[in-house]
């Protein structure tokens, strides 16, 4: 069977220059481009993928959907959830995919997981608790554009914990902390606690930070009725040192792009199989729309200090 063949056109790589670009001996890239509008109008171009600034991302969809392109966006879609709305309905207009890459979901450990916690071999869930910080604080210029740490960040933890419960929201709690100058300037938080109370009565407990001093730390925890399950942090080695004084671990992975090397690739390969009509999207519109929701709730939450019905 002779494999699909479609062309791609990626919006946000910065100074991404041709040399880079073609690692792949199946890949053919045809050019690079600092106007995104070849991206919209070319008639080569099948799919976009977006990466650029948050703040961009809206006008950029929308021409991209208008112009009869598949879309494969970064979190979140928009800054809004009006605005992300309003890009899922043009979606359906035009008949094009919207894939928003909640990437956390193709991880295999918490597909395991997740499937592991749907089979109810552990019976039924009673609470999630998700650790997430990155290792080092991003640039300020991209704090600015964000759209904040609840939609650019904790949005991942939120979409996991709806994933796994199957369940919507009732209530959610937030605490924030900015313990950067810079990052409190922004009016961000670079901290936040987040307990999510769901209608099915499962509890959900997320600390989510924008740095580490231990490398990208990433724990899931779900505890089932009769047991529980575990995601550890990956290390960089499959050492450990035991003496009379204790023990030590060697330290986890430095990156996300390391840690969740096999999600993203995954993930691609879900999108095209979607064009390819070969699988229904895995993040369906309902799916983003919950965790933009619930984090614009977070985000609500962390500025007035009061929990947030659903």
């Amino acid at each position: 069977m002779v494999a699909s063949r479609f062309g791609f056109a990626i919006l946000g790589m910065g100074n991404m220059e041709f040399g880079y670009i073609t690692k792949s001996e199946s890949a053919m890239a045809v050019t690079v481009s600092g106007e995104g509008g070849k991206a919209f109008c070319g008639i080569s171009v099948d799919a976009v993928v977006i990466c650029s600034p948050t703040t961009a991302h809206e006008d950029q969809i929308q021409r991209c959907l208008k112009a009869g392109k598949a879309v494969f966006s970064e979190k979140p879609v928009t800054p809004e959830l009006s605005t992300t709305t309003a890009c899922y309905r043009l979606a359906e207009i035009k008949n094009k995919p919207l894939f928003c890459a909640f990437h956390r979901r193709f991880d295999p450990s918490i597909r395991q997981v997740y499937a592991d916690v749907q089979s109810r071999k552990l019976g039924e869930v009673k609470m999630i608790q998700i650790s997430s910080h990155d290792p080092q604080y991003p640039p300020v210029s991209y704090i600015k554009t964000s759209g904040g740490i609840a939609k650019d960040s904790t949005i991942h933890d939120l979409d996991l914990s709806l994933w796994i419960t199957g369940s919507l929201p009732k209530r959610v709690f937030c605490q924030g902390g900015a313990f950067n100058p810079e990052v409190r300037a922004c009016g961000d938080h670079d901290l936040v606690i987040v307990t999510v109370q769901f209608q099915n009565g499962t509890i959900c407990v997320i600390d989510n930070g924008r740095q580490s001093a231990q490398g990208y730390d990433q724990r899931l925890q779900v505890l089932c009725q009769n047991g529980g399950y575990t995601v550890s942090n990956r290390s960089t080695l499959l050492t450990s040192t035991l003496e009379h004084k204790g023990s030590s671990l060697p330290p986890c992975e430095s990156h996300f792009v390391i840690r969740y090397a096999d999600a993203y690739r995954l993930e691609m390969e879900h999108f095209l199989n979607v064009l390819e009509g070969k699988e229904e999207m895995a993040v369906k519109q309902e799916d983003t729309l919950a965790a933009m929701a619930l984090a614009e709730a977070v985000a609500k939450s962390a500025t007035t200090g009061q929990p947030v019905d659903m």
